[in-house]
């Protein structure tokens, strides 16, 4: 029996699907720009590196969502499309 997926996985699967549709669409990740200030209710999905670097911290390359306090969750993935965290 399939079990259903949590918020957080499915927020995750989506993410990852998003950046493979937008890495396909020729999308530059190198700044770290917001993918989408809302992949699923209260959850965004931002580029950022590991370790980070100053161009993750420019409030441009911020998911604008997320930094309003509108969404209180996101998914966060490297330039490569790795997962980094989500919380």
């Amino acid at each position: 029996m399939e079990t259903a997926l949590s918020e957080r996985e499915q927020a995750i699967r989506m993410a990852m699907n998003l950046y493979r549709e937008k890495k396909a669409q020729g999308m530059d990740m190198s700044n770290g720009p917001c993918l989408a200030e809302e992949i699923i209710p209260d959850w965004c999905v931002d580029i950022a590196h590991s370790p980070r670097q100053p161009v993750d911290n420019q409030p441009e390359n911020q998911c604008q969502s997320f930094r309003s306090g509108r969404v209180h969750h996101f998914v966060e993935l490297d330039p490569d499309g790795n997962l980094i965290r989500a919380g």
